[in-house]
């Protein structure tokens, strides 16, 4: 008698609707990619780096001009060291104004490659924070127009699985709001200042 109660309990549990049950999935997507891309503050994030970037590697080939001048320099200076038609007296002077100019190319050296290493790490943690702030900032309109819309779920069709396949890989009747959080983060440009007319 008691397992047959079981059952029908579990039967009438399942023949009641529950709240869950009622609950329609609201489902949307976005092209987080094509968002990152469009936005005002990539773009000109994009001109701001290749600027710093361009800024670094004119003081770097400027700094490798000199450094190369400064090895030809004690180049020279070792064979004039070598010079058998010297006195002795001479070559050991030469060799002591080869080995102080050696010494400066060294300095030189260790210095050009800590440049390059820390102005390097500087560009790179400047693009991944301007990269992160630009996330964000999508996210947050993302998450708003979400709100809003009271969908349950929002893909990105742009994601990449491990295998480098999309991992929305088809989709119907869902919402595309990729356009609508485009014109969300790019209506927080500022406008340019009218040029003021001197009377």
């Amino acid at each position: 008698m008691k397992p047959f109660i079981y059952i029908a309990t579990i039967l009438c549990a399942l023949s009641i609707p529950s709240v869950y049950s009622q609950q329609v999935l609201k489902i949307g997507v976005v092209d987080l990619q094509k968002a990152f891309n469009d936005f005002y503050k990539t773009k000109e994030a994009d001109a701001e780096m290749k600027s710093k970037v361009a800024a670094f590697e004119k003081e770097r080939q400027e700094m490798a001009n000199d450094l190369n001048k400064v090895g030809e320099e004690a180049k020279k200076m070792h064979d004039a060291a070598q010079d058998k038609t010297l006195s002795e007296a001479a070559r050991a002077e030469k060799q002591k104004a080869f080995e102080a100019k050696a010494q400066d190319f060294q300095a030189m050296q260790r210095k050009f490659q800590e440049f390059q290493y820390v102005r390097t790490k500087e560009l790179e943690d400047r693009s991944q924070r301007i990269r992160q702030n630009i996330i964000d900032d999508i996210t947050k309109a993302i998450l708003e127009i979400s709100s809003r819309e009271k969908f349950t779920l929002v893909f990105d069709k742009s994601g990449k699985s491990l295998s480098g396949t999309n991992v929305l890989l088809y989709s119907q009747d869902v919402k595309d709001i990729t356009d609508e959080v485009i014109r969300t983060i790019n209506a927080t440009k500022p406008q340019p200042k009218a040029a003021s007319t001197s009377p």
